[in-house]
């Protein structure tokens, strides 16, 4: 589980979701406002009336999403374990047209719970040893789960 991205820290994403979330009202004020011809006037308002209530869709999914990831990180934060995660394989793999990461595999004992295991990417061909231990921090009760720390490079 990652931390929740803040608003700006992924301009792109942001501001393609705010054009969506835009469109449809202001199509909508557009045909009704009369800054279209009156010929295309009907079609530009239902066009707006369609797309009005999918931008709302999209607005509630992503606020519902942002605040189910912050409730999961602040549960982390305030009930969570620090376990040690243990890697048992690393391999390289493609991760992007040009560029290669590192899959790591762990084995994760939890006090009181069965193992689980779990995979994780790490950025460039860095060499990460089976058996290295590695920080997870870890719910008692439920499955939540996060890296405590990178792994070692």
């Amino acid at each position: 589980m990652n931390r929740p991205t803040g608003f700006f820290e992924q301009p792109f994403w942001t501001a393609l979701g705010l054009l969506v979330v835009c469109a449809g009202p202001l199509v909508l004020l557009a045909g009704v406002s009369g800054y279209v011809p009156d010929d295309d006037r009907q079609g530009v308002v239902v066009t707006g009336l369609v797309w009005t209530p999918l931008t709302a869709v999209v607005l509630v999914v992503a606020v519902v999403g942002t605040l189910r990831d912050q409730r999961v990180w602040r549960a982390l934060d305030t009930a969570g374990v620090r376990v040690m995660g243990e890697v048992t394989s690393a391999e390289h793999v493609p991760c992007g047209e040009d560029d290669r990461c590192t899959r790591i595999r762990m084995l994760v004992t939890v006090p009181g719970r069965p193992p689980f295991t779990t995979s994780h990417f790490v950025a460039g061909e860095e060499v990460v040893a089976v058996g290295t231990r590695i920080p997870v921090d870890v719910h008692p009760t439920r499955d939540l789960f996060r890296l405590a720390a990178d792994a070692p490079r």
